[in-house]
């Protein structure tokens, strides 16, 4: 029997128009990313120039002159990561990692795809919509991996008297069953990075979504 295919991704990108000398981009927080990053390296980033300069990054990249409209990607040496913050080392500290920032510059950080960052679930192995908490529903499938553990996707919203978890449950009922003559579809039900979020989470105000998978 055919099943529809539910696709969630965790949201992991963002674009800054710098100011001048700009180093720290914040990226860890609730109205941010989905998930919170815990080293420079789960992160690319980028800067592309607003104007051509001579001396604008560290001898590692284009031997320190740039061009209008150029990207550079910033090794790993030339970026941090400060409690919340991505931070980009300066040209004039780091003279061969680091990138003097200038306003106008357009900064880039992307989450670098790991296992576990995005997944498409069946929906013949949804196991339980679970409300773990006033603002927070968990949707469990039967484990990928055949594990004991089972596969999980906790979404984070605002409390109004259980208003959002019946939002939620309806929602996943009626993917779950789309297209009931013809399954086997592929349904977006939350990718946030590309401006797709379902009609009933958009609803229920969902905020935050992440996946565990055994």
């Amino acid at each position: 029997m055919k099943t529809n295919f539910l696709y969630f991704r965790e949201n992991g990108s963002q674009t800054f128009v710098a100011t001048d000398a700009q180093t720290n981009f914040t990226i860890n927080g609730d109205s941010n990313w989905d998930l919170d990053v815990t080293a420079d390296t789960e992160v690319k980033v980028e800067v592309t120039f607003l104007e051509a300069q001579t001396t604008k990054v560290g001898s590692a990249y284009s031997g320190g002159a740039v061009d209008a409209g150029e990207t550079v990607t910033v090794n790993n040496t030339g970026k941090s990561i400060s409690t919340n913050d991505i931070v980009i080392a300066n040209q004039g500290a780091d003279g061969t990692n680091g990138i003097t920032i200038s306003a106008g510059d357009i900064v880039t950080i992307s989450l670098i795809p790991v296992e576990g960052t995005e997944a498409c679930f069946r929906a013949d192995r949804l196991l339980a919509v679970n409300s773990a908490s006033d603002t927070s529903t968990v949707l469990k499938f039967k484990a990928s991996n055949g594990a004991a553990a089972d596969d999980t996707v906790t979404l984070t919203h605002p409390d109004t008297n259980g208003a959002e978890f019946k939002l939620i449950a309806d929602y996943i009922y009626e993917v779950c069953n789309a297209n009931i003559t013809e399954r086997g579809g592929v349904i977006t039900c939350w990718d946030k990075q590309n401006g797709v979020i379902g009609r009933g989470l958009a609803e229920a105000g969902v905020t935050k979504m992440l996946l565990a998978i055994a």
